[in-house]
């Protein structure tokens, strides 16, 4: 199938979102412009997956391991005769793993940069969030983000911070059947 056809196919609204699905599955064009019918299952099952599951990223998309090596299990040894096979095999069990990680972990990692006055860079604050920072300040949640004059590399500082409003009072609490709130 012509791979211009694919944006198309799958209501894309760029061919750049096509090239990153052919990246992230690492599929090549079997000749110009064109790939494979195999390549095209791979990518049918991606799109059926990232439709069926709103939010996710490709890179959580489950690969069949066994779809993975081409290469050969030498019986004496235990291991694929290819570089490439182990790679993409590490990749895929890489990728389970960060599949099952605590839903929680970008919050705690912001509430804990948060506490302890630490700078982000801009890179670090998009993963964690997932919006790349523009403003020279701007809020995502309960966390507020804000520009500094330094850098991290070659990337913006961040400082991180929590509104007030980010924890409710331990002590103030609604009863079980009771709409009052009890003080200390």
């Amino acid at each position: 199938m012509k791979i211009s056809q694919l944006q198309t196919r799958y209501g894309l609204g760029s061919k750049q979102s096509v090239y990153d699905r052919m990246k992230a599955l690492q599929i090549n064009p079997v000749s110009r412009g064109e790939i494979s019918s195999q390549a095209l299952d791979e990518l049918d099952k991606l799109d059926k997956f990232l439709k069926s599951n709103p939010g996710a990223k490709i890179w959580e998309f489950p690969r069949d391991v066994e779809s993975l090596s081409s290469g050969q299990l030498d019986k004496s040894t235990g291991q694929l005769d290819n570089f490439n096979e182990t790679l993409q095999l590490v990749e895929a069990i890489a990728r389970h793993f960060a599949a099952k990680q605590d839903p929680l972990a970008n919050y705690k990692a912001l509430e804990y940069a948060a506490t302890h006055i630490m700078l982000l860079p801009s890179s670090k604050i998009k993963e964690l969030t997932g919006a790349k920072p523009r403003k020279s300040q701007f809020q995502r949640g309960t966390f507020v983000f804000s520009k500094t004059t330094f850098k991290i590399g070659r990337e913006t500082a961040w400082r991180v911070q929590m509104t007030a409003n980010a924890f409710r009072d331990a002590m103030r609490h609604k009863t079980a059947g009771n709409t009052r709130w009890l003080d200390p």
